[in-house]
């Protein structure tokens, strides 16, 4: 995990929640903040969210690449409770560093019923995004993946 988990690279923003902004509403989902990391290379990515719906919050975790999930998988996809003081996905990000081995079982919801519908949602959502802007990526095994993932993922300014 900690390959995953070096200091940000700060020259752009990456966003990849943002392709599926659409999908999000209409499930009733917003993304309030987002990070994603790209390891060098291969381009195995991790991101974390702090996503928000009508009545909560919660953390999204999701660590993919395609040396794992050739050795390991599918990609790691997690809904967390968030704790109090956890208002940005950089606020997740380095409770997950510091407690690699068991923030899940200390960020576990409880209410498994609803967390087993945010799951199904998140995981469709990744399943969509995957196809849209990774998967061409991973199958190729491209040595450069993780330049052409940061610069799919790059936020998207809107201007209105």
């Amino acid at each position: 995990m900690s390959d995953y988990w070096g200091m940000p690279e700060k020259e752009y923003d990456l966003s990849l929640l943002q392709f599926a902004s659409e999908k999000l509403s209409e499930k009733g989902y917003s993304v309030l903040s987002e990070g994603i990391e790209v390891c060098g290379g291969a381009g195995a990515l991790t991101l974390t969210a702090i996503i928000g719906t009508s009545d909560s919050r919660f953390g999204l975790y999701i660590n993919d690449g395609a040396k794992h999930r050739k050795s390991r998988g599918p990609p790691v996809i997690k809904i967390l409770k968030l704790l109090e003081g956890m208002g940005t996905a950089e606020d997740l990000r380095l409770f997950v560093i510091d407690h690699q081995h068991d923030f899940d079982s200390i960020l576990e919801p409880n209410d498994a019923d609803m967390t087993d519908g945010i799951k199904r949602d998140m995981n469709e959502i990744y399943i969509y995004l995957y196809n849209l802007k990774i998967k061409d990526i991973y199958d190729n095994d491209l040595s450069s993946a993780a330049d052409v993932l940061r610069r799919r993922m790059r936020r998207v300014i809107r201007k209105l």
